[in-house]
């Protein structure tokens, strides 16, 4: 999963980190330059001890005077400069806080983001109902926006389609009853999980699948954000576990047959019911299907999160699909950074999955990069004096991350992700599931 701003920023960090330049904002500020203070010449070279001396000719007096009209021309100068800075940054804060507006740039003419637009627009009219909900179409718009819209979605289904025609042709080949769901999802599983040979009736010729691996290098994106997607792990058969399950809901999508999305921290997963409505979980970073325990078992999920719906909790197609839009925005935020186009999605989510944890992640980063892009307009402020600014948008950011807290998350370290990932071969829990013959043979059980 992409790194998201930690919930426990504390106020100095913000104060020494600068993210965006102030020129981007405000135009130079012209220097004033600091005028030495006046001195004599000294014309004898003669060795003359120290003495008090007490000015007592005219051109003493007159030196003293310059001296001091000198000092207070400098502080002057000095003081209208912080008062016309101080002044400056009080006009930016007062239009800001007057229009209401969101302190960000905005990118919108930017060339290719108008590629985002296109994509949410298609996205946000499979949540309206306006088109035909498809998780297969959700994923390749948003990944082809960051693209630059030069994938070819002929290419993205071929691949999707070949993977669909290996379940079909194995099933058929076990003679398993194709209208059944769950065999299906068994035979996705399956497909995504083990070397897989089968034979094309038409050619005779056998095809050899091997199985998702995943990719242990840069798997956050932190480096390559394309290692975040579906079309990666179909041109490169690698992936983590973000991708992954998502490549398995596409085909549980193609397949006609019902599988669900569920999030850990730091991870997502496969959720799906037997044919006695006991909920298995499978994890394709590890091939093994395993239960809930394995997930409770692991420290990092509180009682909290399972109430608020956070963690563990199925998502629904159109909760699937609105979760497309975080992708979105991460991969906008890559391309271009925090702005409007952010803002908006976060609130769309909001309203079609109000328990993605993601969604207030990403609502959170928006309102610090706020927060520090006025702090950084505003000369970086003291503690002290953030009351006089924007500080209502530095209390917004801290509300930000007392609300995540308050959902019940809990952020999994590096170290003991690949640990906890490691503890998956122990917990494989493969269940007895009953998969019917298409014919009038004896039922198969694996």
């Amino acid at each position: 999963m992409p790194k998201i701003v930690s919930h426990e920023i504390i106020y100095w960090s913000i104060i020494l980190i600068s993210i965006f330049q102030m020129s981007s904002v405000l135009g130079q500020t012209s220097v004033v330059p600091h005028f030495p203070h006046f001195q004599m010449n000294r014309y004898d070279n003669l060795y003359q001890a120290p003495q008090p001396t007490i000015p007592n000719s005219p051109s003493s007096f007159q030196n003293i005077f310059i001296q001091k009209q000198n000092e207070l021309f400098v502080r002057e100068v000095e003081e209208n400069e912080c008062k016309r800075a101080v002044a400056n940054r009080q006009h930016i804060v007062r239009e800001y806080l007057k229009s209401d507006s969101i302190p960000l740039p905005d990118f919108s003419a930017t060339s290719g983001t108008e590629c985002f637009h296109s994509a949410r627009k298609e996205i946000l009219g499979m949540l309206e109902g306006k088109n035909a909900m498809s998780l297969k179409r959700a994923v390749f718009v948003t990944e082809n926006a960051f693209f630059q819209n030069k994938m070819k979605y002929e290419e993205f289904d071929a691949a999707i389609q070949n993977l669909k025609h290996i379940c079909q042709l194995k099933m058929q080949e076990q003679k398993l009853d194709e209208n059944d769901e769950l065999a299906k999802l068994v035979m996705v599983f399956r497909v995504l999980s083990e070397v897989i040979e089968v034979k094309e009736p038409s050619s005779e010729k056998m095809i050899v699948h091997y199985p998702i691996k995943y990719d242990f290098d840069d798997y956050r994106a932190e480096v390559n954000t394309g290692n975040y997607m579906v079309s990666k792990l179909l041109n490169q058969n690698t992936g983590q576990c973000h991708s992954m399950p998502l490549l398995f809901l596409i085909l549980a999508e193609e397949m006609n047959t019902e599988a669900f999305w569920c999030f850990f921290p730091s991870h997502s997963f496969i959720k799906f019911k037997d044919k006695q409505n006991r909920w298995y979980n499978i994890e394709l970073t590890q091939s093994a299907v395993v239960t809930d325990d394995f997930y409770m078992n692991s420290g990092f999920i509180k009682s909290k999160a399972i109430q608020t719906g956070i963690y563990l909790n199925p998502q629904t197609t159109k909760q699937t699909i609105a979760h497309m839009l975080n992708d979105l925005s991460y991969y906008y935020i890559s391309r271009y950074g925090y702005d409007r186009f952010v803002e908006e999605n976060s609130n769309l989510v909001f309203y079609y999955a109000p328990s993605d944890l993601t969604t207030y992640q990403m609502h959170a980063n928006v309102c610090t990069a706020q927060a520090m892009y006025v702090i950084d307009v505003c000369g970086r402020p003291s503690k002290e004096q953030l009351p006089e600014y924007p500080y209502k948008l530095f209390k917004r950011m801290l509300q930000s991350y007392e609300k995540i807290d308050s959902l019940g998350y809990e952020e999994m370290p590096t170290e003991m992700y690949y640990n906890w990932l490691k503890q998956v071969d122990k917990a494989k829990t493969l269940p007895k599931i009953n998969l019917h013959r298409s014919s009038n043979s004896k039922n198969k059980c694996i």
